[in-house]
Order: structure tokens, then C-alpha cells, then sequence
């Protein structure tokens, strides 16, 4: 970045200070720190690094399985894969206008005009090596999306979305039950509970409930049947505000 602002010939300081917009002092002050500025420019975080990738997006209790790991790294690579291509058009458009500015200033004979030409340029210079920095992030998670990827053990076809998502969501219910304990609304306990009752039955009908259960200490599934989740005779959810502290402990 330090070399592409040298060849683009660019002094923020010097831009800054041509607007008039702070006084001579503060110049000096900021002049004083100027490699510091330039630091922290190019080096402040734009987008995931790879802990974040890891630890917070694909964290076990949404992500229980590798293949759920998986399709998630396959989301966000596709999204920023296509941030890549939209951002790669804006760039174009904007070389094309910095060449039109810059035929303008040419034929413009008006000081003024030609003043207000001028800081569009170097609007458009600096937006130029933004998108530049932006690219080049973008590459960089991009590839770290593809490492996490190959990385993973998975299972299921890595062509069809639909193959892991069974056990992987009623995993993932089961950890989010665990977690909200009773210190979730109604509302978000019944929503829970429907997905997580409706999963362990479909699990069962499709005979993967054992790769489900094998996740889990045997006093997880013990607190799921003994509130009835995911149990075909129960004609009604449970009232799982009856905690189960003993379970609910050693399950955590």
C-alpha cells in the first residue's frame, strides 16, 4: 500500500492541509506521526482474520459437525467471492471517470472549474487505492475460507447442501437448548423446541438419530426424554420450563 500511494504520487498530509480545513499546528502534530498514520491506515482490519473465521463464525454450537462447517465456509466464500466481482466493476468505472476528469481539466479554462476538477481527481485517486486495499483483503480471506475448507473431514457430499443439514441442525438445536437453559422467552423457547422435537423425529424416521446422539453425553439424552422432545407418542410439546438441574449441570 505505501509503495502504490508513492507511485500514485499522493501526500494525504499535503491534500489535507491544501483544504485549509486544520490549522498549521495541528499539521505539525499529525506530520509528527505521520508513519504511524500510514500504519495504521494499511494495516487496520477490513475484514475476518482466520480466529474469527474459526472461532466465532463457524464456532461448534451452530457448526457442530465439519460438514455444517463446511457449507458455512462455502456461504461465505461465495459471498465475498461475488463482493470481488462487483468490486472489480466499480474500479473499472471509476478508472474510466479519473480519465474523464482528467480530459476535462485539460479543456477547462476556468481556475475555479479547474480547482473543483482537481479534488475530484484526488477523491477519485484515493477511492482508487481503497478499492485496491479492499481487493486485496478480500483475496486474502478468500483463500483462507479455501484452507478452512480442505482442512475439513467431511462426510456428506461436498455437492449437495441438503445431505449433512438433518443431523447437523439437530445437533445444533441440541447445543442451542443447552445454552438458553431458562433464560429464554417464550417465544424463542417454543421456536427452539419445535425444530429440535421435529429433528429428533425426522432423525429417527431416517434411522441417523445415533450419529446425532453420538455428539452428547448420555445425560443430554436423558434431559430430551424425559421432556418429552422429540418423543412420537406426546401429543403436545413439553413444558420445559421444568428444569432439570442436575442434568442441565452436567450437561454444561
Amino acid at each position: 500500500m505505501v509503495s502504490s500511494m508513492k507511485e500514485e504520487n499522493m501526500d494525504y498530509l499535503d491534500i489535507i492541509k491544501s483544504s485549509n480545513l486544520i490549522s498549521g499546528t495541528d499539521i505539525e502534530k499529525l506530520s509528527a506521526i505521520k508513519p504511524q498514520l500510514l500504519h495504521a491506515y494499511t494495516h487496520s482490519q477490513l475484514f475476518r482474520t482466520r480466529t474469527e473465521m474459526e472461532v466465532s463464525v463457524l464456532n461448534d454450537v451452530k457448526f457442530p459437525t465439519p460438514d455444517s462447517k463446511y457449507w458455512q465456509a462455502i456461504r461465505e466464500q461465495s459471498v465475498m467471492f461475488e463482493e470481488l466481482f462487483n468490486l472489480s466493476f466499480e474500479y473499472r468505472k471509476n478508472n474510466v471517470e479519473i480519465l474523464k476528469l482528467q480530459r476535462q481539466l485539460q479543456n477547462e479554462e476556468d481556475d475555479l472549474e479547474r480547482e473543483l476538477i482537481q479534488i475530484e481527481i484526488e477523491k477519485k485517486e484515493f477511492l482508487k487505492l481503497s478499492m485496491e486495499r479492499i481487493a486485496k483483503e478480500r483475496i486474502r480471506e478468500l483463500i483462507e475460507w479455501q484452507d478452512i475448507k480442505d482442512g475439513l473431514q467431511i462426510v456428506c457430499s461436498p455437492d449437495d447442501v441438503n445431505e449433512h443439514q438433518l443431523v447437523s441442525y439437530t445437533q445444533r438445536w441440541i447445543n442451542q437448548l443447552i445454552a438458553m437453559g431458562d433464560s429464554g422467552s417464550p417465544p424463542e423457547r417454543w421456536n427452539l423446541i419445535g425444530q429440535l422435537d421435529k429433528g429428533i423425529k425426522e432423525c429417527r424416521k431416517r434411522g441417523c438419530l445415533d450419529k446425532v446422539y453420538q455428539a452428547f453425553d448420555k445425560n443430554i439424552i436423558q434431559f430430551l426424554e424425559f421432556n418429552g422432545i422429540g418423543q412420537e407418542e406426546t401429543e403436545c410439546l413439553p413444558n420445559t420450563q421444568k428444569s432439570h438441574p442436575q442434568i442441565a449441570e452436567k450437561a454444561l
